[in-house]
């Protein structure tokens, strides 16, 4: 059964039990409000009798005269009319001409203890088990006393199937009001079960497209707010499945690009020892190297392939201990120094007191190291490059590494922290344009962030920014 069918079914049962609680509970409420309007009915008939029946006293006319108007009444009207003596023996009797009932000879009607003369109401059951709704108006002081055959109460009577088709009578409009309701209430369960199986729908063919391998995949954001919220999420979703594949298909073509290099280098100089090309030792030698040299090259390239990798995906857990800032990158200067005195270049150190910070010190190195490594290559002889360290904020400390090189182009600068990206193409073999993205990666496990600012002509400055250990 489709989602469609289990909700329309679900409201449809939903707006069934809840009409049929109301009708039931008008049925109760009603009921007696049904009995007192039957009995109202017959209190309004009896009325006009007993005004014959003063007058039949005061001899204006005859009993047998009201009497017979009396008949033709309950004739009219389906209404038992009865005459009851002193002892509730029937004395005279109307009955409607389509009545199976025979009325017993003494009606078992309890009269008031209080207030003889006022009218009275009430269920009779017969010794047949029928059930009657009557009113009794007594007669009492309209005849002469001495007669015994004169009448004492006069009952009005109505079959119990009576009241009840004063109730089907009322009930009728609550029946087709009812019917209309549920019809107009169908049609909108109908609709809202519409309004989320469709945008539902929307996403699962997007899911199956998506499966498919078809990712421009965008559901409209419409419908409930729980739905409209899944087409977000799906949306959401949708862009980074996209976005992962866009970012396997570059990874793919960059590792491709750039073992394409070594492996050409390899198989030439391979070549060349197999054919004989490479014919005296020096040239075997030499070959040798080159292939020794891209071989290591490209274990460089895939163990950093694979660093990065796990970087981004979080597989590497960073270890969370006090760091000395000051003493690390008085370490990594010494490291650098001898370097930076090979090329001509100024290499130089400021380090305010800095409070400590939690993270990977073999990492943190790792992310500086990085950065030196990448002014060395940038900065021409004659040039400077500075490590400056200063906590501006009791929040965080900055480290700024800074170079004196040629800068970097304004387009190019949002490319720098991309894989394989080299912003000075003429670096040829010394990288493979991966240390800035592993080094940004590093940072932002440590929960801080790297920028980048360059002047053409005036150099470029890389600013680590790290969350401060609370004192």
């Amino acid at each position: 059964m489709s989602l469609r069918t289990r909700l329309i079914l679900t409201y449809v049962l939903i707006i069934v039990l809840c009409l049929s609680i109301v009708a039931a509970s008008l049925v109760v409420l009603l009921g007696d409000q049904i009995n007192k309007l039957a009995m109202a009915r017959l209190a309004d008939i009896a009325l006009p009798i007993y005004i014959q029946f003063r007058a039949a006293a005061r001899s204006q006319v005859s009993l047998n005269q009201a009497w017979a108007n009396l008949q033709e009444m309950s004739q009219e009207t389906g209404t038992y009319i009865f005459l009851l003596d002193s002892k509730n023996i029937i004395v005279r009797q109307a009955i409607p001409e389509d009545s199976s009932w025979i009325p017993p000879s003494k009606l078992e009607i309890k009269k008031p203890a209080v207030n003889r003369q006022a009218i009275y109401r009430g269920t009779y059951v017969a010794p047949g088990g029928e059930r009657f709704i009557f009113v009794a108006q007594p007669l009492t002081g309209l005849f002469q006393p001495q007669n015994p055959n004169n009448p004492e109460t006069l009952v009005l009577a109505f079959p119990r199937r009576e009241a009840l088709s004063i109730w089907a009578e009322f009930a009728k409009p609550f029946l087709w009001a009812g019917l209309a309701a549920l019809a107009v209430s169908i049609i909108i369960a109908v609709l809202l079960a519409r309004s989320v199986y469709i945008p539902i729908r929307r996403v699962t063919n997007a899911a199956e497209a998506i499966a498919h391998g078809n990712y421009e995949q965008e559901v409209p954001e419409a419908g409930p707010k729980e739905v409209k919220g899944l087409a977000t999420s799906f949306n959401q979703m949708a862009k980074q499945v996209k976005g992962s594949q866009q970012m396997l298909r570059d990874f793919v073509a960059d590792v491709s690009h750039e073992l394409r290099s070594p492996l050409t280098s390899i198989k030439g100089f391979a070549q060349a020892i197999v054919d004989g090309t490479a014919k005296d030792k020096e040239a075997q030698l030499k070959a040798a190297s080159v292939i020794e040299d891209e071989s290591k090259r490209m274990m460089r390239l895939v163990e950093e392939l694979l660093e990065f990798s796990r970087l981004e995906s979080g597989q590497i857990t960073m270890a969370k201990e006090p760091v000395d800032l000051k003493e690390l990158l008085q370490q990594c200067h010494e490291i650098f120094l001898m370097r930076a005195e090979d090329k001509n270049i100024q290499l130089r150190t400021e380090i305010e007191p800095l409070p400590p910070v939690i993270g990977d010190i073999d990492r943190l190195e790792q992310v500086f190291n990085n950065l030196l490594d990448n002014a060395l290559k940038h900065t021409p002889a004659g040039g400077k490059i500075s490590i400056i360290a200063r906590q501006p904020n009791l929040n965080f400390v900055e480290i700024a590494v800074t170079d004196t090189g040629p800068g970097i182009p304004a387009e190019q600068m949002r490319h720098v922290f991309e894989r394989f990206y080299k912003a000075d193409p003429s670096a040829g073999k010394t990288g493979a344009g991966l240390g800035l993205a592993i080094a940004k990666q590093i940072v932002l496990s440590h929960g801080g962030n790297i920028n980048i600012k360059s002047t053409l002509g005036h150099g470029t400055e890389f600013l680590v920014r790290l969350p401060a250990s609370p004192k």
